[in-house]
């Protein structure tokens, strides 16, 4: 399996324990709903490791985003299409690869990248009851029920877009390094 679809196998798999319910409470301790897009328009490259114990895998996305639109295209390390999403604010459309397991979800990218990069406000909107987000310049943590969840540090931080950026997720034991390669304002 190359590279590329390994990280989107061992992504599925981390997806499946994010969507199966555990408990009677774990629809209220899945992650925030997905954010609305938000301006201003540009695009992002980026590359993505994710880090789960004894595995790392890199993925290259490149994002595409303004005031009415999502759009995520996750390639593998060779340059293969895996998938392709895009969420107007009230449908997603996705276009997977199928050598990609049907549990793979791609819109749990788009959430972890909302929580490393939306604006605080936006986010705190949209988090249940019993959930909590907490920032500074620096780092952005979420917790539900006062347990830490999610961990976001801002290596390079930047005020219009954070450059590296390493999201650490508690609860189901990942890490994701993000290092944004290109990014710029296009016309909208």
């Amino acid at each position: 399996m190359p590279r590329g679809l390994a990280f989107l196998a061992l992504s599925a798999c981390l997806s499946s324990c994010a969507i199966l319910p555990t408990s009677h409470h774990s629809e209220q301790e899945e992650f925030m709903p997905m954010a609305q897009p938000i301006g201003p328009a540009r695009r992002v490259v980026q590359q993505l490791t994710a880090i789960w114990p004894g595995k790392q895998e890199t993925l290259l996305c490149v994002l595409e985003l303004d005031q009415q639109h999502i759009a995520i295209a996750g390639l593998s390390s060779d340059g293969i299409s895996l998938f392709n999403l895009s969420y107007d604010g009230k449908k997603l459309v996705l276009d997977k690869s199928p050598l990609l397991p049907d549990s793979f979800s791609p819109e749990l990218i788009i959430k972890d990248l909302q929580l490393a990069y939306w604006p605080v406000s936006e986010l705190q909107r949209l988090l249940p009851q019993q959930w909590r987000l907490e920032a500074d310049s620096r780092h952005r943590r979420l917790y539900f029920n006062n347990v830490l969840r999610v961990d976001v540090n801002y290596l390079q931080p930047d005020a219009i877009w954070p450059k590296t950026v390493e999201l650490t997720n508690h609860r189901y034991h990942y890490q994701l390094h993000i290092n944004t390669v290109s990014y710029e304002s296009v016309p909208e």
